[in-house]
């Protein structure tokens, strides 16, 4: 695809955003202007870091998602979170970003991924190109690791879709013409195999997709486990932010501990 190509198609996913921001059309605009004013806030941090000032300590991502109806009439951060994970699954045919497996119909399994994290790239933090849907098991398997090999990390604005040559882009990127995904489901057992067959897709095998694969079997070979994550995953994303924070760390430490007993496994 040529560089005009790209740009042409990102226009058009872009214009079908702006008509899905919002379920209702008067606040569309509003939507949009939200999400913008905090990209300018984290351009401007990220400013003052180039500037040689300390971190500010804001989290930007956080502030937004608890952003108040009554400072913009009608729009929350929390709707927009929404309508935009919406969106973002939507494009990616209700599959995780990464790994491909469907995604589970709760907000708390299919977290908003930062692709370039923001820890490391806070100017990228509200980017539209910059975030994707992925499971919580992708999402807490990756957490801050920064993939880019030798893209100059302190660029102010969004890379070209065809400078990501070492890594994997989930927004840019077609996953079929870089890995090949094998997936067998049993009633005891759920394998899924994954071989990269460019740069890019071995990147992503080796950095990511094998741990994933090799955590579905140990916790899904586990009768017990398997039927307590089921009923996780059948959970509503009505529970209360007490109980979501709660499962948050269930599955950080299950992640943990079950990479944990893959590496001592390892040869």
């Amino acid at each position: 695809m040529t560089r005009q190509e790209h740009l042409e198609r990102m226009r058009a996913v872009e214009e079908r955003y702006s008509s899905a921001c919002h379920s209702v059309v008067k606040h569309r605009r509003g939507t949009l202007a939200l999400i913008k004013d905090y990209e300018e806030q984290v351009l401007q941090e990220f400013d003052s870091r180039q500037q040689g000032n300390a971190p500010s300590g804001v989290d930007h991502w956080t502030l937004f998602y608890h952003h108040d109806r009554h400072k913009t009439a009608g729009v929350t951060g929390v709707l927009a979170r929404q309508y935009l994970r919406k969106f973002l699954e939507g494009e990616q045919g209700h599959l995780c970003c990464y790994c491909q497996r469907p995604l589970f119909n709760i907000a708390n399994a299919k977290p908003i991924e930062h692709i370039l994290p923001r820890s490391a790239f806070v100017q990228y933090s509200f980017h539209f190109w910059n975030l994707a849907v992925a499971c919580v098991d992708c999402n807490l398997l990756k957490s801050d690791d920064v993939w880019l090999d030798s893209m100059d990390p302190i660029l102010r604005h969004y890379p070209h879709p065809d400078s990501f040559t070492g890594m994997y882009h989930p927004r840019f990127h077609v996953f079929g013409d870089h890995v090949k995904f094998f997936r067998i489901q049993t009633n005891e057992l759920i394998i899924s195999l994954y071989v990269g067959i460019t740069a890019q897709g071995r990147a992503l095998c080796n950095r990511l997709l094998r741990q994933v694969a090799a955590k579905e079997i140990v916790t899904y070979s586990n009768p017990v486990l398997k039927d307590s994550l089921r009923t996780i995953n059948n959970t509503t994303d009505e529970l209360g932010q007490e109980a979501l924070t709660a499962i948050d760390a269930f599955q950080a430490a299950l992640t943990q501990k079950t990479l944990e007993l893959i590496r001592v496994g390892q040869p």
